[in-house]
């Protein structure tokens, strides 16, 4: 049978052509074996051997091809070999060589990805850019170079080398979600949105696509919008678990048993996802239920004993549970994996205040502070330890940084006093940007500082608004819904003390600074509960569960004291329905505002409180109050075991160990 050459050679390569390779590769050997020095079947068996990913056999045939033919084609293929076996700078030389036979975008193209191997960026945009110069039409030179661009963070080129992509293909999905994410960087975030819906136009079965514009409409406070988008996402890929997460975070704070539904769910799918475990034991803590939120943490640690953030988050669930102990045992660990994370500093710097190690405490805070990036609920704490001290002047430096952090400094801005500020005749206005014990408690250096001024103007909470108008009599008082009068000064209600030069040893309170309505005390001296020879004693035993975690008395521990004979009580507890006691009262419905609550104590014998707002209005009012501390109390209260300097009605009751209520309710149950 008669050998044709160029049949063979037909065949085999139309057994390339359908990638029948190990066929085309045997025939292509068979013509070799003939025509050693074929360049055409060396420079295919080549390309061929690329096509298997045998790098090292497609270098040795086409370098015997190139060796016979000096040409663009067969030098471009060898450059290639040699960038698919890791040689990027073989591969560039070779390239450089294509390049003096024959200039074409395609190898200034090729150039640019054998220097992407070195992370070379000037050579990179270098030669996609010659690409584009011969022909602006190179999709692929123009996208890459986008990318480059972004690699280097130079977004604005990034952005224009996109748009030059889109004016030549405006039906491609990826380019516009690659430019929606370089206006995301910029945090443009309404031109971001605007790209990703042109992708999603383009094509609506990427659910990523939907994830991320979830993620843009949540950054722009469209909430339900971006809820709509997770939910497609999630129709696309029901196993996508950032978006069950992202839908869960849209709730948080608003509907904390929503958002753990979608983070259950995003559970039953994957248990060991590090993000979702983290997410959902944050949302069993929102929920107050601790134990489960350290259950889940700990299940982490032990898929993953590297993980600092979960440890972290479990201290933070033993300092809710006011465990003090385990709290720092905990941000020990999470330190012990990443000892420069400033939040764990912060968090181990608290647990150590709150077990009396104030000296070590006020180190790891000191250290905190040197550094730009500490937040500043660290200045903030280490100034009340500081006040804690009595050290007020050095307390007051820290403390009064905290309004940088808050929308105070938003709404006024330049206005804010400082201490150079001279206040004589200016007018000031003082906002009460705080608490209700804490305005209470301030609202005694009001007529001090009125006195000083040109005018003075307090701004603050509807609540208080009747009380404060009834007591402070020559002292403009609006709520803060109310558009104040022209002021040249703002200050926050907690610096006037500061403002004033005044401190702690010049704080002096001889008598009541906040009267009642007398027709509100009579109106309820006349009820049927009150018409009682016993003696009259008002009760308040917790406060907000999140910012009162070691203030708070459990109500089993106050059963105690209601037992005690010859004596009447009252709940002061606007969130307490508790009336199973013959002797207890519940004052919650004639509660309205603070001026209710005002003429309420003044027909008490003894308050009983928790440090509050009930226990600052009596105190103001000169009521006898019993105040029940924990060991690391507020920084107000100092180190003081019985008396305090802002009221000559209170007597301190402290807890003489950490999270001991118990003998302090008997010691009170002995007085009363």
């Amino acid at each position: 049978m008669k050998f044709n050459y160029q049949e063979i050679s037909d065949t085999a390569y139309k057994l390339h052509k359908k990638n029948m390779l190990d066929e085309a590769e045997k025939l292509y050997k068979e013509l070799l074996n003939i025509r050693p020095d074929d360049v055409n079947v060396l420079n295919l068996i080549g390309l061929l051997y690329l096509a298997k990913h045998n790098t090292t056999e497609a270098i040795n045939y086409l370098s015997r091809a190139y060796i016979l033919k000096k040409s663009a084609y067969i030098a471009s293929n060898l450059a290639k070999a040699y960038y698919f076996n890791s040689e990027p700078e073989k591969a560039i030389k070779i390239y450089k060589q294509a390049l003096s036979y024959e200039e074409n975008d395609d190898i200034y193209y090729s150039i640019a990805l054998a220097y992407k191997k070195l992370n070379d960026y000037e050579n990179i945009i270098l030669n996609y850019k010659k690409a584009i110069e011969i022909n602006p039409k190179n999709y692929s030179a123009l996208y890459n170079l986008s990318l480059a661009y972004n690699d280097i963070k130079d977004i604005n080129n990034a952005i224009f080398y996109a748009e030059k992509c889109i004016e030549i293909r405006n039906d491609d999905d990826d380019i516009f979600a690659l430019l929606s994410g370089y206006y995301e960087d910029k945090k443009d975030y309404e031109l971001s949105i605007e790209a990703l819906r042109r992708a999603i136009f383009i094509n609506n079965k990427k659910y990523i696509y939907f994830y991320n514009l979830g993620v843009l409409l949540s950054k722009k406070e469209h909430f339900n919008e971006a809820e709509a988008a997770y939910m497609k996402s999630i129709e696309l890929n029901n196993t996508h678990i950032e978006s069950y997460i992202n839908l869960a975070s849209l709730y948080k704070d608003k509907d904390n048993n929503k958002a753990l539904e979608y983070l259950q769910k995003a559970y039953d799918i994957n248990q060991t996802d590090e993000n979702l475990l983290l997410s959902l034991a944050q949302t069993f803590r929102l929920l107050y239920r601790n134990r489960e939120s350290i259950e889940i943490l700990e299940k982490l640690t032990q898929n993953n004993k590297n993980c600092a953030e979960a440890y972290s988050q479990i201290a933070i669930n033993y300092m809710d549970l006011c465990d003090y102990n385990r709290a720092l045992e905990n941000y020990n660990l999470a330190l012990s994996l990443n000892n420069e994370n400033l939040n764990y500093k912060h968090g181990k710097a608290v647990a150590l205040k709150y077990l009396g190690c104030i000296e070590e405490s006020k180190e790891i805070l000191e250290q905190i502070i040197t550094n730009p990036d500490s937040s500043i609920q660290s200045t903030i704490t280490l100034g009340m330890l500081y006040l804690a001290d009595r050290q007020f002047e050095k307390g007051m430096k820290l403390y009064t940084q905290r309004s940088k952090e808050s929308k105070f400094i938003e709404v006024f801005k330049e206005k804010i006093w400082n201490k150079e500020v001279d206040l004589k005749d200016k007018n000031v206005l003082i906002y009460s940007d705080c608490g209700f014990g804490d305005t209470l408690m301030y609202s005694r250096f009001l007529p001090i500082l009125n006195k000083q001024v040109k005018s003075l103007t307090l701004q603050t909470d509807k609540e208080l608004l009747s009380l404060l108008k009834e007591s402070l009599q020559g002292i403009n008082i609006i709520k803060k819904s109310i558009t104040p009068p022209q002021y040249d000064i703002v200050m926050s209600l907690m610096d006037i003390q500061y403002a004033l030069n005044m401190d702690f040893s010049q704080v002096k309170n001889t008598q009541p600074y906040l009267t009642a309505d007398i027709n509100l005390i009579k109106k309820y001296f006349s009820l049927d509960i009150f018409k009682t020879k016993n003696k009259k004693i008002g009760l308040c035993w917790q406060g907000n569960k999140r910012i009162f975690k070691n203030r708070s008395i459990n109500f089993e521990y106050i059963k105690k004291l209601i037992t005690k004979g010859n004596c009447t009580f009252y709940s002061f507890q606007l969130q307490s329905d508790i009336q199973d006691f013959d002797n207890f009262y519940n004052l919650k419905d004639y509660i309205n505002d603070f001026s209710d609550t005002a003429a309420l104590l003044m027909n008490m014998d003894l308050i009983i409180t928790i440090d509050s707002s009930v226990a600052h209005l009596a105190g103001a009012l000169g009521v006898k109050t019993y105040l029940l501390l924990p060991k690391t109390a507020e920084w107000r209260w100092f180190y003081d075991e019985e008396k305090t300097i802002w009221y000559n009605s209170v007597r301190i009751f402290r807890q003489n160990e950490s999270n001991n209520w118990e003998e302090v309710i008997e010691r009170v149950y002995k007085e009363i």
